[in-house]
């Protein structure tokens, strides 16, 4: 099953790899942060594949209780799945700034671009509430992410018209005051949380709808990843050598957290639990040092595409590409893959280890995800001024 995945995750990949390059010979596009963000998006679908047929793959703590973790290759495998959240949300910020610049010099003014972000908020907000929630399966309620980050964008989209040393200065005030105040909202909200509360400042399961993606634990990367916009063409931040500096100076500063007791990470090492548990690290609500680890290795995965330009003129990097470039579509129909297939797989008298059977849909779910979503990229370049453009 696996080998017959890859075969067609291969041939999708071939058919990419020419417009890739020459999107890259025309400069048009940064396509390591393209690879970047289609990484995040393959992360993201290993986790709901895991999660529609019912596995788990956590690797991380909710609300600072301890997980319970599987077998090794499980929570091996969530370690990669954690990249996918903080990635996404901070490359969201990044391609604001950019779709924003590329509109400015086609002579847009700012009122159309920030109409543009407001739509799309709320393009953001109706595929959650609709064809997201519903394709959604899994062992825990769909937890809007697209909703949040919708809201996040409309408030990015005002904070961006200020100065982008104001729009850093904002969002590094907002990561670390959130970070403060997490012990404070733990103590409380753990006791009761009301759906607002829990979409704008921590989590839940219980309400409905359920939220995982606070706005205010999470749009602080958004509002840093629109100023970072500013600068990731200038070349420092084009050298990959600078990257590895980057990812282990992030690094740095979670090892010094989790050191000291941690900064806003509601849960903490306890030496009487296996050594490996000292990776394990709060998500939701997110702790500065999950989002200094993750982030670590994401700018460590981009040293290495700005390194090796060449190797997006292969099949496999062509299609991170594809995947990062349609990203929205990319996000909602794996969404209906997955849903379909993990419904799929209950229909079949197939007994396999928990981790195999979710590989197994993950890979599948990318032989049909990888084609349609190079289709829709041709098809809405071909049709660039239509309500696609939000998609």
């Amino acid at each position: 099953m696996a080998q017959s995945s890859s075969r067609s995750l291969q041939t999708a990949a071939q058919s990419t790899a020419q417009p890739v390059v020459a999107a890259q010979t025309v400069g048009a596009r940064l396509l390591a942060i393209d690879a970047l963000r289609g990484l995040a998006i393959v992360a993201m679908a290993l986790d709901h594949a895991a999660a529609s047929v019912l596995v788990s793959l956590q690797a991380e703590s909710y609300g600072g209780l301890t997980p319970q973790l599987g077998n090794w290759p499980s929570w091996v495998l969530g370690l990669f799945t954690n990249i996918a959240s903080p990635t996404f949300w901070f490359l969201a910020g990044v391609s604001m700034t950019l779709y924003a610049q590329g509109r400015l010099r086609r002579g847009d003014d700012n009122r159309t671009i920030t109409q543009f972000f407001l739509i799309r908020a709320a393009v953001l907000a109706a595929l959650d509430l609709t064809i997201a929630w519903l394709a959604w399966r899994g062992g825990t309620p769909y937890t809007h992410v697209l909703l949040s980050i919708g809201v996040s964008i409309a408030m990015v989209s005002l904070l961006r018209l200020l100065p982008a040393q104001v729009v850093a200065a904002i969002g590094f005030v907002w990561l670390l005051l959130y970070q403060l105040a997490l012990p404070g909202l733990s103590a409380h909200f753990n006791q009761s949380v009301n759906y607002w509360q829990a979409f704008f400042l921590y989590f839940s399961y219980e309400t409905f709808p359920a939220t995982e993606f606070s706005v205010l634990g999470w749009g602080s990367l958004i509002a840093l990843g629109s100023a970072f916009g500013t600068l990731v063409r200038r070349p420092w931040f084009l050298r990959w050598r600078n990257w590895v500096l980057v990812g282990a100076g992030l690094w740095a500063l979670c090892l010094t957290l989790r050191l000291v007791g941690g900064f806003g990470d509601l849960w903490h090492y306890d030496a009487s639990l296996p050594p490996y548990y000292w990776l394990i690290m709060n998500k939701t609500p997110p702790s500065l040092t999950f989002l200094l680890f993750n982030l670590g290795i994401a700018s460590w995965v981009y040293a290495l595409f700005l390194a090796r330009p060449r190797w997006f003129s292969m099949p496999f990097f062509a299609w991170l590409v594809t995947l990062g470039q349609v990203a929205l579509f990319a996000f909602v129909v794996h969404l209906v893959i997955y849903g379909l297939l993990g419904r799929g797989v209950d229909l079949l008298p197939v007994a396999a280890p928990g981790v195999v059977k979710a590989v197994g849909v993950w890979l599948i779910g990318l032989a049909i995800l990888v084609p349609l979503c190079t289709w829709y990229r041709s098809y809405r370049r071909a049709h660039p001024n239509t309500l696609l453009r939000y998609l």
